[in-house]
């Protein structure tokens, strides 16, 4: 895999379908298309250059994973998606407009959030550029944190007490507040006679951080 650039988190796709929930072939696919697609576009470029069947990507990439998975959930045809990211991708001059934190979906189309002349917040159709209502539309990526300057997704708080966020350990599960990877706890707790107490003092943090770090990796796993 390759050396990662610092903040942008690494993943490999097995991962990458693991934290959003997705059939590994799905997102493999939208990656590389299998061979029978082959004069199919792909829907993303991963940030990092891919090398022979090694697809490493980043955060950002995750989170576009996660956002399109969370489209086609609720309902948005997949040819809608590829023109609405194109769109979007034109629109935003951001190679990774569907982090941005301006979006929302009603379940069959996708939305820009703007400002209009008196400040208020309105919703307007990403292909036929048509108002709606705001009130009527709730965005659907609570889970998210985004950065005020760049509007652009900075962490992904994953599950209760756990977040990724690619400043810290190349992006992989964290507990929230002490930082330490999950699977590193996860992993001394069961090598330690599943003893939250004794694993707690080891790494400076509380039995309750080892049963979240435990929790989330048994749901990974399942």
């Amino acid at each position: 895999m390759k050396t990662p650039q610092l903040g942008l988190g690494l993943y490999d796709l097995r991962e990458c379908a693991q934290f959003t929930g997705l059939d590994s072939k799905r997102v493999r696919r939208w990656f590389v298309p299998p061979p029978s697609e082959a004069k199919v576009r792909p829907i993303l470029t991963p940030d990092y250059p891919r090398v022979q069947d090694d697809t490493a990507i980043s955060f950002l990439d995750l989170i576009e994973v996660f956002v399109l998975g969370n489209l086609r959930e609720h309902g948005v045809p997949l040819q809608t998606l590829r023109k609405v990211y194109g769109r979007l991708q034109r629109d935003f001059k951001q190679k990774h407009p569907l982090a941005h934190n301006r979006l929302a979906t009603d379940g069959r189309e996708v939305f820009l959030r703007v400002a209009d002349n008196e400040g208020k917040d309105q919703l307007i159709e990403v292909l036929t550029k048509q108002m709606v209502f705001p009130e009527i539309i709730a965005p659907f990526l609570k889970q998210l944190d985004y950065d005020p300057e760049t509007h652009l997704a900075r962490l992904w708080r994953i599950a209760a007490g756990v977040l990724l966020n690619p400043r810290i350990a190349l992006g992989k599960p964290v507990v929230d507040g002490v930082f330490v990877k999950t699977e590193v706890l996860a992993a001394a707790y069961r090598a330690n006679k599943k003893d939250a107490e004794v694993v707690a003092r080891w790494y400076n943090v509380s039995p309750s951080d080892v049963l979240t770090a435990v929790r989330f990796e048994a749901d990974l796993a399942a």
